[in-house]
């Protein structure tokens, strides 16, 4: 049996354990009500056979050998035994032992061939056009030469049988009727009952605001419906988890985005107001180094809103991180010359990690930029690929000036740069470094630089 509803809809909880309940429960009614029919049929069966049996017995016990013949005298408490409202028909004959009838009704013949038995054998018979249920029963007769068999059979039709097994069935019936609508009761108020506290559960997520994420009660439901509840609860704390990432995202961007354009709006109007050419070019170069600021600006705040995403819908992959580190060096070795800074490559071998390409790719270039940016003219920036306790580490350090020991706690932080560090920063750059090695259960830290002069990051990652 498919319960209503079941398939891509899958309807009424209320109405679909109704019928996985009660229809196993109407099923066996209807194998019970088969079963009380026959129990009734053999019941009935059996109390007519009796009254036949016992008329019969009669009427052979009343057979006698007289005047020179077998006599019958019926008594009349043979037939007073069938008196009943359905008005059956009784008949009975008397038959001799070649089959020659002594006494009763012609046309009510034995059947042939009799049965050797001389107990009593109950047989299904026809008397004119009437069905009817019939017993043979053999009796020894007493004669001047010894004894003569004789057989008395009797017969009765079916209607007193059949009102018997209808009353007997009807009253089964109804009693069971009975006890099914009483256990369909029983069933639907249980479960109305028992989905109370699911519907309790479903208000108060429907009324819950939503920027409230307070964890709802697993104890106020069923056993098997908490871990539902649980996994409701951990679900809301990522996403408040994930809401207020992005509502710092958003509040830090627009706090960071507001500065320089309100300084670029400035420059705009002395340009404007400029009085001579050398004067507005000047303008329009530090409108120019703003611009650049603000490109990079936009690009680490793009970034940084792809590692929300990316920690939201967590996609882990092998890379690696020797690969890459030579792919971002190659890329950044014309700005590396540029600004004057020995950029060194160590990742030779392989070093499979487990991490985001693209992520990985983001962290080691903004590791790169940041030295290349910050070591200064004649420093040296070295990018060293290493296997260590079971995870692939990159250390990016360089010869550089470094930053002062009051600078190092907070550099990992979210808009925040060194005290000496140069202009057109965003101070996202290792702030987004950190937050991808969390992602992939790796750390971001500031080492001793080797020699003990300039700056160095080390990342860790899990190697595969």
């Amino acid at each position: 049996m498919t319960p209503r509803g079941a398939g891509p809809g899958l309807g009424s909880l209320r109405v679909n354990l109704m019928l996985w309940l009660f229809g196993p429960v109407v099923a066996i009614l209807g194998f019970s009500l088969w079963l009380s029919y026959a129990s009734a049929t053999r019941q009935a069966t059996l109390i007519m056979n009796r009254q036949i049996l016992a008329s019969a017995r009669m009427i052979a016990e009343q057979t006698r050998f007289r005047d020179g013949a077998v006599r019958v005298v019926v008594p009349p408490a043979a037939l007073e035994l069938f008196a009943s409202d359905s008005h059956d028909e009784i008949s009975y004959a008397v038959f001799d032992q070649d089959g020659v009838l002594i006494a009763g009704f012609p046309g009510l013949n034995l059947p042939d061939p009799m049965p050797a038995t001389s107990d009593a054998v109950f047989l299904p018979t026809r008397f004119r056009t009437e069905e009817m249920n019939a017993v043979v029963v053999r009796q020894s007769v007493i004669t001047p030469d010894g004894t003569t068999p004789i057989r008395v059979m009797v017969g009765e039709t079916l209607r007193a049988r059949d009102d018997m097994v209808r009353s007997l069935w009807l009253r089964g019936f109804l009693e069971q009727a009975a006890l099914v609508v009483a256990a369909a009761l029983s069933i639907w108020i249980g479960i109305t009952r028992e989905l109370r506290p699911l519907l309790r559960l479903r208000r108060a997520v429907l009324d819950k605001p939503a920027d409230r994420f307070e964890p709802f009660d697993a104890a106020e439901v069923q056993t098997e419906i908490r871990p539902l509840v649980q996994a409701l609860n951990d679900h809301m704390a990522r996403l408040a988890a994930y809401l207020d990432r992005q509502r710092r995202f958003l509040d830090s961007t627009a706090h960071q985005m507001r500065t320089p354009l309100a300084v670029m709006k400035t420059q705009v109007g002395m340009a404007r107001r400029g009085r001579d050419a050398t004067e507005t070019l000047a303008v329009l170069a530090e409108i120019d180094l703003s611009l650049t600021a603000m490109s990079r600006l936009t690009s680490q705040l793009l970034t940084l809103g792809r590692v929300e995403h990316e920690r939201a819908q967590l996609a882990v992959e092998k890379v690696d991180l020797a690969e890459v580190t030579r792919d971002v060096a190659s890329h950044v070795a014309p700005l590396a010359l540029d600004a004057g800074v020995d950029l060194a490559v160590e990742a030779e071998e392989p070093c499979q990690i487990a991490a985001s390409a693209i992520l990985l790719r983001e962290a080691v270039a903004n590791l790169v930029d940041n030295a290349v940016a910050h070591a200064g003219k004649g420093a040296t920036a070295t990018l060293t690929v290493t296997k260590e306790a079971g995870m692939g580490v990159l250390t990016v350090s360089d010869t550089g000036a470094g930053v002062a020991p009051a600078d190092r706690a907070r550099l990992f932080q979210r808009f925040q740069r060194g005290t000496s560090a140069k202009g057109g920063g965003s101070g996202l750059g290792l702030a987004i470094v950190a937050e991808i090695a969390e992602m992939f259960a790796g750390q971001a830290e500031l080492v001793a630089p080797p020699g003990g002069k300039g700056f160095a990051v080390r990342l860790s990652l899990p190697l595969v």
